[in-house]
């Protein structure tokens, strides 16, 4: 049996709660979801480490998520967000304001058959957001902007 390029068996993210694992389990299909936030950022060696997925949903992939558990307003005030009953992993039926569904799942970068939130978009929205947590992130990706660039 030949193994396609993006088949579980081959998944090289990994992390120490084993949630890209339980994401892949899932078989959410291509086209309709994306992972945004911090998760982003780690798959790209900025971050030491995740505690959770933030994944955006449309379709059948929002289908699926909320055989999960029930839809309930998103801690961010827009839209829906679904928890999975055993991982760290919250599922939303949009971003945050001004960030279109469609763009996002759209422009993913597919990392080890995964989509996740272009490093930009991570970035313009972690400098719109500026919480306190989100501080190290803007400078990491800083750093790695003034590498590739030399300046």
């Amino acid at each position: 049996m030949t193994l396609s390029p993006f088949c579980a068996a081959d998944r090289l993210l990994t992390d120490s709660a084993g949630l890209f694992a339980t994401l892949t389990g899932l078989g959410l299909p291509h086209g309709s979801y994306v992972i945004c936030g911090s998760a982003a950022l780690y798959v790209r060696g900025l971050r030491e480490r995740i505690t959770d997925l933030d994944v955006l949903a449309t379709g059948p992939a929002w289908q699926i998520a909320t055989t999960l558990g029930t839809p309930r307003p998103a801690p961010s005030g827009h839209g829906l967000s679904v928890h999975h009953p055993h991982a760290a992993i919250e599922f939303v039926d949009r971003w945050t304001p001004g960030w279109p569904t469609d763009r996002l799942i759209g422009t993913a970068d597919v990392i080890d058959g995964l989509p996740f939130m272009r490093l930009g978009d991570v970035l313009a929205w972690k400098e719109a957001a500026r919480r306190p947590r989100d501080l190290a992130d803007i400078a990491a990706v800083h750093r790695l902007r003034r590498m590739w660039t030399g300046r």
